[in-house]
């Protein structure tokens, strides 16, 4: 194949979700362990009806995952399955963004978490 022959635009193609279509849906990022202390819970934060922008923006008061198995028991025990996964997949903490879109569990984004010197000495 000779590529000079095909020239063209590529693009990406990817669906969209959306957490501010209802109160079945959601926005929210958690770790696999605190990232403050090591300590082996899965940690973070989540608010209904809400884009991820307003987690971080400190306009409304997220709620801790914690309170995620209370509100929606089966996107909390799949979300909880899903950090134990990759984190044995990557072997290492991750801090994972999700969103949820008419009671389905959409994960976006996992990268290894950064932490702090004394989580990091807990974690080793």
């Amino acid at each position: 194949i000779r590529y000079g022959e095909y020239l063209g635009t590529a693009v990406n193609v990817q669906a969209m979700v959306f957490g501010n279509m209802g109160d079945d849906c959601g926005t929210g990022v958690g770790f696999t362990r605190d990232p403050s202390t090591g300590e082996n819970i899965r940690y973070g934060e989540y608010l209904m009806n809400a884009q991820g922008e307003d987690v971080v923006a400190g306009i409304r008061t997220p709620q801790k995952l914690t309170q995620l198995q209370k509100a929606l028991p089966s996107i909390h025990k799949e979300l909880m399955d899903i950090f134990e996964l990759l984190e044995n997949h990557y072997h290492d903490m991750q801090d994972i963004e999700f969103t949820i879109q008419n009671n389905k569990l959409w994960i976006l984004q996992t990268r290894n978490g950064k932490r702090t010197a004394n989580a990091a000495v807990r974690m080793a």
